[in-house]
């Protein structure tokens, strides 16, 4: 009806001033149904087509979407910033399938972040695509970085250069995304190496999980959207900014423990599993996401260790890989080993169209 009002309006003018100055923040869209992008495609095409933005291949997420209504699983990757394309290996595809086979009754929405639209498919690199959409709850969605920069006050971090210099970016960019994400939608984040074998369905929503003797992870991690969980992601957003000067790329993990030993009143993580943290959050020990760590991930591929994997994992919700300490261990092409057993019972799809490349 407003374009019908505008297109009437105008129809008796010689011209249309746009008030450039007061305009100039509003980009519109090739196929968009409003007035100015009507007009142009009818008096200036050739300019019009040339230069306006395309429409993106895929949906934003924003606190409308109908997704953001519910408690999801999230996934996030953020190598567009950095590499013009989002990027998805077989293993990263198993994580994702492997969530949504578990939890059949979750939404597991995976966020490709990015400041401008996908508007060409080489910018999108999802080779598993179709055994990904065979599940009806997985969602793909763009994370608009200046949205959520602006929901969820991190513009200063997420605006400066020295961040897209760093080798190590795309990582560090995840550690503060998933933060934002949980603070600004409530839900579950997994990181894109994360095997999940349960349903993740927890008393408690506001959950972590112990990674290390000292450290609690940020790889699997769930934060209400509401009350403790609302205002814990907020605090670590807020401290994140300190932290942020210290050159390491693990800073979500040392926000998020630092914040845990403070809300429970511990000096060590070890001490909330025996002491909790009253009803505002749970602590699960190491076995529970993290049953690897990095000195012991390997066993994963080790043809010679597959029982010892199936007892290690035997009380375990998900599985970390570890992407830093095992993306260049391969699995031996005609030899049975613990990370071939997973992958073809929890994420069969892309098990059976990577055999050789997981």
């Amino acid at each position: 009806r407003a374009l019908e009002e505008v297109l009437t309006k105008v129809n008796e003018s010689i011209l249309v001033h746009v008030w450039n100055k007061l305009s100039h923040s509003y980009p519109v869209k090739v196929g968009s149904r409003v007035a100015y992008g009507v007009l142009a495609d009818r008096h200036c095409p050739k300019a019009y087509h040339s230069n306006a933005p395309k429409p993106g291949l895929l949906r934003t997420f924003h606190p409308t979407d109908e997704l953001a209504k519910y408690s999801n699983v999230y996934f996030i990757e953020t190598s567009e910033p950095f590499k013009s394309a989002a990027s998805f290996d077989a293993r990263h595809a198993c994580a994702i399938e492997s969530a949504a086979l578990a939890n059949p009754t979750k939404n597991i929405v995976v966020l490709l972040a990015t400041w401008g639209d996908f508007t060409d498919f080489e910018q999108l690199h999802v080779p598993d695509i179709v055994p990904l959409r065979r599940y009806r709850n997985v969602f793909f969605r763009r994370l608009a970085l200046d949205q959520l920069a602006e929901d969820s006050g991190i513009g200063q971090i997420l605006k400066e250069k020295e961040l897209y210099k760093r080798e190590d970016g795309a990582a560090y960019l995840s550690e503060l995304l998933r933060l934002a994400v949980l603070f600004r939608y409530g839900g579950i984040y997994l990181d894109l190496d994360v095997i999940t074998l349960k349903p993740l369905d927890f008393e408690n929503p506001n959950f972590f999980g112990i990674e290390t003797v000292y450290f609690a992870g940020s790889s699997v991690m769930g934060m209400d959207r509401s009350d403790f969980g609302h205002s814990f992601a907020y605090s670590c957003l807020r401290d994140f900014q300190f932290f942020h000067k210290k050159d390491q790329v693990d800073n979500g993990s040392i926000v998020v423990t630092y914040k845990l030993l403070q809300a429970c009143n511990v000096n060590f993580v070890q001490d909330i599993l025996t002491e909790g943290c009253g009803n505002r959050l749970k602590v699960y020990p190491r076995h529970v996401f993290h049953p690897f760590d990095s000195n012991t991930v390997s066993m994963l591929f080790d043809p010679d260790r597959v029982q010892e994997v199936k007892d290690v994992i035997a009380d375990s919700f998900t599985v970390h890989l570890r992407h830093q300490n095992s993306q260049n261990i391969q699995s031996p092409k005609k030899a049975e080993t613990g990370y071939n057993m997973i992958a073809r019972k929890y994420c069969p799809n892309v098990y059976a169209n990577n055999r050789e490349h997981l």
